[in-house]
């Protein structure tokens, strides 16, 4: 609009005639007629703008859907897992009591098998989205203060805005350890693997792929095969959707593309001051304001989907990985482990 503003006054003092401020400018004045080709030139591109930003938006758009809704799989696929286990489970035989029986649970054993593999796909998630460098990781934004941590490793992470790595580190574990989210075996196991951080989710899923099975051998899963096959398919996809989203961040668009698409934007609003003047004369300054702001808006908008975890400046879209990991939290260790304990009897009561 600045730029609308000094062509304006430059015409206004360099043209031979005179119009006011809101009639169009004569088509005979001379620095009008050159303006006028620049206005034909102009038009040719915003058609071409118009195109490639629309399909630029709307593919920038399906890619954020895309791993949007991976995000969601990756959360269905444990909720499978932990539904299935929990629903197949063996049970302690029901206690008569009264007119009807009494309210069962798993047995022992099954118990602590559910809560042994539930506790470890819940940390496979949490550990994916550590090794994941994203804008929220459920301490603090970046370029946002943290907040105040009562644990021993409070310096640390003040200092580091992304939990991550210090999650996954050897003093990160050792402090799950102290939490009970890890036992002792299991941190000496990570630790001994000689894997890299990144890929401690994947050992924590194989883990429970092995009791899985280590629990169908010694009947503590029933079901037959059935069961088996549902279990270890849903785990496969989990592994499957993890892979999925380092695929989409991986390969998401060519970044010659994106500036192509940048250099066109911003040619056109640079050039509309010019353009439009010779049809609008000083109306044309509020109009290149508008444009402006839809097609730098579109754009930046469209950058935005390209970066759905806010990593590269762009946190309007930010997928936030710190719900979805509270969010399955919840319903891995609450949901459906809650409700499988608690199974009434099939009798109904009568007076």
């Amino acid at each position: 609009m600045g730029l609308g503003i000094f062509v304006d006054w430059f015409v206004h003092t360099s043209a031979e005639t005179t119009w006011s401020f809101s009639a169009v400018p004569p088509a005979d004045e001379p620095i009008i007629q050159k303006l006028v080709g620049m206005q034909t030139l102009w038009e040719y591109q915003l058609t071409l703008c118009t195109f490639i930003l629309a399909f630029f938006t709307s593919q920038a758009y399906s890619y954020w859907r895309s791993v949007y809704f991976t995000t969601r799989a990756v959360q269905g696929r444990i909720n499978d897992c932990v539904l299935i286990l929990t629903a197949t489970a063996k049970r302690e035989e029901p206690i008569e009591g009264g007119k009807e029986k009494s309210i069962t649970g798993f047995s022992p054993e099954a118990e602590d098998l559910v809560h042994t593999c539930t506790r470890l796909l819940r940390l496979s998630h949490t550990f994916f989205w550590a090794a994941e460098p994203t804008n929220s990781n459920g301490v603090s934004d970046k370029g946002r203060e943290s907040h105040t941590f009562r644990t021993k490793i409070d310096d640390e992470i003040q200092a580091n805005s992304a939990i991550g790595p210090i999650l996954l580190s050897p003093e990160g574990l050792r402090y799950l350890e102290l939490t009970d989210e890890l036992t002792h075996t299991e941190v000496v196991a990570l630790l001994e693997s000689g894997l890299p951080p990144s890929q401690y989710c994947y050992m924590l899923i194989e883990w429970v792929m092995l009791y899985v099975m280590d629990g169908l051998r010694e009947g503590l899963i029933e079901g037959g095969a059935g069961t088996e096959q549902a279990l270890l398919k849903k785990i496969t996809d989990l592994r499957a959707e993890y892979f999925s989203i380092g695929d989409y961040c991986a390969g998401r668009m060519p970044l010659a593309y994106v500036q192509l698409v940048q250099v066109l934007v911003d040619s056109l609003v640079w050039l509309a001051p010019f353009s439009l003047y010779s049809g609008l004369g000083s109306l044309s300054i509020p109009l290149v304001g508008l444009l402006t702001l839809f097609f730098k808006g579109l754009l930046e908008l469209s950058k935005s989907f390209l970066d759905p975890f806010g990593n590269e400046g762009y946190p309007g879209q930010n997928i936030r990985v710190d719900v979805l990991v509270s969010e399955l939290n919840f319903g891995a260790a609450s949901r459906w482990v809650k409700a499988a304990q608690h199974l009434p009897s099939r009798t109904p009561t009568r007076d």
